[in-house]
């Protein structure tokens, strides 16, 4: 095989190395086993379109579902939908953050509280606040705009979590959050954005507003909990996924035109 035939294997074998790796990661979807699996910080410039694929299933579903069901019980299905897709994990993410930013009183509690798998009374405020709001967004948009704003939110939102693991530094040396952590480099997060970004064109005007809700969430929230636990877990990046979702939901109903083209 000529030099540039085996330079072509490599990056496509890199390159589904990094996807296959990425929809293992963020769902539960069955994927093809890999004899050698890439190193989970390689997946992260796949992290957003592993969403926007999530969202452009969940939209279709909805188009679906909207020709039999009023928009509540289809809002339910959605989210049901999405919840069962990705095991729960931004949300149990969000539920640990939650307990523990707010449940103890030093940095250390507050890190033994998130590593406790039993969920507290901040935990289950936090998801249910969440899942409500999303509820009652999902409610009022239907058809193809949902389907725009599905795929910008939920890679916006995986794009937050690849801007929150570059900026801030690991709050513990071991879990999933310090393993992908330890492997980040700019160029990774460079490549998130870029398919954040070609993500955002395909979605029209609301896709940019995504990325801009996404960034502040990142930023702000990164500091914030950074302030709280000294650095970030996989919980927190988790939490931030969940929160820079909500908020881009209600930020389409605050400009519901911004998902159509």
């Amino acid at each position: 095989m000529s030099r540039a035939g085996l330079s072509a294997r490599w990056v496509r074998g890199r390159w589904s190395q990094g996807l296959v790796g990425a929809a293992t990661f963020l769902t539960v979807i069955p994927m093809p086993i890999q004899k050698t699996p890439a190193p989970l910080a390689r997946c992260l410039p796949w992290f957003p379109l592993v969403g926007a694929a999530l969202g452009l299933a969940l939209g279709g579903l909805g188009l679906v579902l909207d020709r039999l069901l009023p928009p509540g019980p289809v809002a339910a299905l959605l989210l049901g939908a999405y919840i069962i897709a990705t095991g729960a994990l931004h949300l149990d993410g969000l539920m640990d953050s939650a307990d523990g930013v707010f449940g103890g009183r030093t940095p250390e509690r507050r890190r033994a509280i998130m590593r406790d798998s039993r969920v507290g009374a901040f935990g289950v405020l936090a998801g249910v606040l969440s899942l409500l709001t999303q509820y009652a967004c999902l409610t009022e948009v239907s058809g193809v705009e949902r389907l725009r704003v599905l795929v910008a939110t939920l890679a916006a939102g995986r794009w937050a979590m690849t801007l929150a693991l570059g900026f801030f530094p690991s709050a513990q040396p071991d879990g999933v959050g310090a393993a992908m952590k330890s492997g980040v480099t700019v160029r990774l997060v460079i490549g998130a954005t870029a398919t954040a970004s070609i993500v955002a064109l395909a979605t029209g005007g609301f896709g940019a507003i995504a990325m801009l809700i996404a960034a502040i969430v990142a930023i702000g929230g990164g500091r914030f909990l950074t302030r709280r636990v000294e650095g970030l877990t996989g919980d927190a990046y988790g939490a931030v996924d969940v929160i820079a979702e909500t908020t881009c939901l209600l930020a389409a109903l605050v400009a519901p035109h911004a998902g159509r083209s």
